[in-house]
C-alpha cells in the first residue's frame, strides 16, 4: 500500500493479508498510449480485468474475488 508516497505494508490479521482499497497513483508510460500505477504496476489495459483491478484500487489482489476474476477473463471456454 501507498501512503503519501510511500509503501507501506498491507494489513495482516492472523497470518493473511486482508484486502483494503488502496487507489492507484496514475503516471504515463515513456513512448506508449498507456498509463500505469507507479506503486503497484498496473498497467492500464483496454481490457475487463484491467477494468475489474482499476477499482478495486492497488491491492486488488488481495481481494477475495481476485482469483475468480483472473479466472473468468482469462480462461474463457
Amino acid at each position: 500500500m501507498s501512503k503519501n508516497g510511500f509503501w507501506v505494508p498491507a494489513q495482516i490479521d492472523d497470518g493473511e493479508i486482508k484486502y483494503s482499497y488502496e487507489p492507484h497513483s496514475v503516471i504515463l508510460l515513456k513512448g506508449t498510449p498507456y498509463v500505469y500505477c507507479r506503486y503497484c504496476g498496473l498497467v492500464f489495459l483496454r481490457n475487463e480485468l484491467t477494468s475489474w483491478c482499476i477499482k478495486m484500487g492497488c491491492n486488488n489482489k488481495y481481494h477475495p474475488q481476485f482469483r475468480e476474476m483472473v479466472h473468468k477473463f482469462t480462461f474463457r471456454g
